[in-house]
């Protein structure tokens, strides 16, 4: 889990602005889920690219224009970890604002703290 929440952290500080850089954790209950929230200030994802960003070897514009190295291959690795945890995840951005991770944990073994 230490990797997946470290290539997001990552993500969220290399593509935002250093000035004003700001990260968010929220945990939330819904239906049958716990929620992770990671969320930042950052440059946000073109609309046209959220659907391709866990694809292997996709870097996208902010990746190519990027002054840091991309390879494409960090949130690909998030996806497959996740899956073979049995937890998902997903993407939410807006472009020049924002982008959102949000990491979905099944009611069950990996949230029952008791």
């Amino acid at each position: 889990m230490d990797d997946i929440l470290g290539q997001i952290i990552g993500n969220s500080i290399k593509y935002s602005a250093k000035e004003d850089r700001q990260l968010s954790f929220s945990a939330e209950e819904k239906d049958e889920l716990v929620i992770l929230s990671v969320r930042d200030n950052g440059i946000g994802i073109e609309d046209s690219e959220q659907g391709r960003v866990f694809d292997k070897g996709f870097t996208g514009t902010n990746g190519r224009l990027s002054e840091s190295k991309s390879t494409g291959l960090g949130l690909y690795l998030c996806k497959t970890l996740c899956e073979k945890m049995g937890i998902g995840i997903a993407l939410t951005s807006e472009y020049g604002k924002f982008t959102e991770v949000q990491i979905l944990f099944p009611k069950g073994s990996h949230t029952d703290f008791e």
